[in-house]
């Protein structure tokens, strides 16, 4: 597929080359830009790579970056049903087509619970991890907020979910502070109609549950783990419980925060994020 160009704040042009492979479970769609030690970004529930607007190209600076959509949305709408596992199944499908024998893998929200599902069944491959706004299980408070969703997914026009999901994704003070960045991110990563099908799909599996926590302190893997302390997805108590059942893990509270915690956490949650998925001196060193 032909790549494109893009840019980091205009300080650097990056080639971003869009990919599509065959796998097991269907097609599997994303890009890669930049160089250094390979990343993985999964993203949330609903959500394609372009929801990550520029943070690739920015660790593109120091890291190969690997984007990917995940099974049911985007280049990846078709092939079979999403599980978690089918998830992780579809992670080890992009290494292997990419050539890469092990990444970082960065999860948020539904990405993050992928992320450690493929730590769980494939531990080799991946290096380090960073968990955003996840919980290692579907507590009572947490399907609540799926069934809202539903609802909202199902009921809501597509432009309008988009809104009604910003006033989950960033707390009220970002909303006050940068009005323009959050209409932009309603306009460019809301929803598309095409993708509500697989979304609602998505949506069915989670709903049925899961629970890592017998299994998370199995994980050997070097973990940040980011709260933003305002989510009203996923409550900051549940992603404490993760950070606490793994053995090597850092919990970074972001004060303010809500659900799209890399964001409002700004270029020092970035920088941080970044540096320790490059493995770069000076870096957080987990042990």
């Amino acid at each position: 597929m032909p790549g494109v160009c893009v840019t980091d704040h205009g300080r650097r042009i990056f080639y971003m080359n869009a990919f599509s492979i065959d796998a097991a479970n269907g097609p599997i769609s994303g890009f890669e830009v930049g160089s250094g030690p390979p990343v993985v970004l999964i993203a949330g529930l609903g959500s394609t790579s372009r929801i990550w607007g520029n943070l690739p190209a920015v660790m593109g600076r120091r890291c190969k970056v690997i984007a990917i959509d995940n099974r049911g949305v985007g280049g990846s709408a078709d092939g079979g049903r999403f599980t978690l596992r089918g998830a992780a199944e579809d992670l080890e499908a992009v290494l292997k087509a990419r050539d890469v024998e092990r990444a970082a893998v960065l999860g948020a929200s539904m990405g993050g619970v992928i992320a450690l599902t493929a730590a769980l069944t494939i531990p080799d491959r991946i290096s380090r991890l960073v968990i955003a706004s996840s919980a290692a299980r579907l507590s009572i408070h947490g399907r609540r907020v799926l069934e809202v969703l539903q609802d909202l997914l199902l009921y809501a026009p597509a432009d309008r979910a988009g809104a009604a999901l910003m006033t989950l994704a960033f707390s009220p003070s970002f909303h006050e502070r940068f009005p323009g960045f959050v209409d932009e991110a309603d306009r460019l990563y809301g929803p598309e109609e095409s993708d509500l099908p697989g979304a609602l799909l998505q949506l069915d599996h989670l709903l049925r549950g899961w629970d890592l926590r017998s299994d998370l302190p199995s994980i050997e893997i070097p973990t940040l783990v980011l709260c933003g302390d305002r989510d009203p997805v996923v409550a900051p108590e549940d992603t404490a419980e993760l950070a606490a059942l793994l053995p090597r893990a850092e919990l970074v509270r972001v004060p303010g925060a809500a659900h799209s915690v890399l964001a409002e956490g700004g270029e020092p949650v970035i920088e941080k994020v970044t540096a320790f998925l490059a493995e770069e001196p000076g870096a957080p060193l987990i042990v």
